[in-house]
């Protein structure tokens, strides 16, 4: 055994290799999806597992948000600070809707 401070303390092997692993929810408006991912992986991978699990939704046809910021394919939960269980809202982009509204048009 070593003297503490020689620089050759023993270290865990396991804690040092063992990526952080947490469960992120996507909710959209009819469904819920869990995945478990590293902590470094990219969302894209979620968002991938979103639009296989939900298919009636097209694929590259919505927004995610977290905490009101809208989530980018390239991010990961390390870089948005999140936490196991945190949850990501989905939702669809919407065409159409009411007309241009000018104001004492009435």
């Amino acid at each position: 055994m070593s003297p503490p401070g020689s620089g050759r303390e023993k270290v865990d092997s396991k804690a040092a290799v063992k990526p952080q692993m947490l469960t992120i929810k996507v909710a959209g408006q009819e469904k819920v999806v869990h995945h478990t991912m590293r902590m470094t992986d990219k969302l894209k991978v979620l968002m991938d597992v979103w639009y296989h699990k939900v298919p009636n939704v097209t694929y590259g046809t919505g927004v995610f948000l977290y905490d009101g910021l809208r989530v980018r394919r390239n991010m990961t939960p390390v870089g948005l600070e999140m936490e196991d269980g945190d949850m990501l809202d989905f939702f669809e982009h919407m065409d159409g809707g009411a007309g241009p509204f000018i104001v004492g048009s009435m």
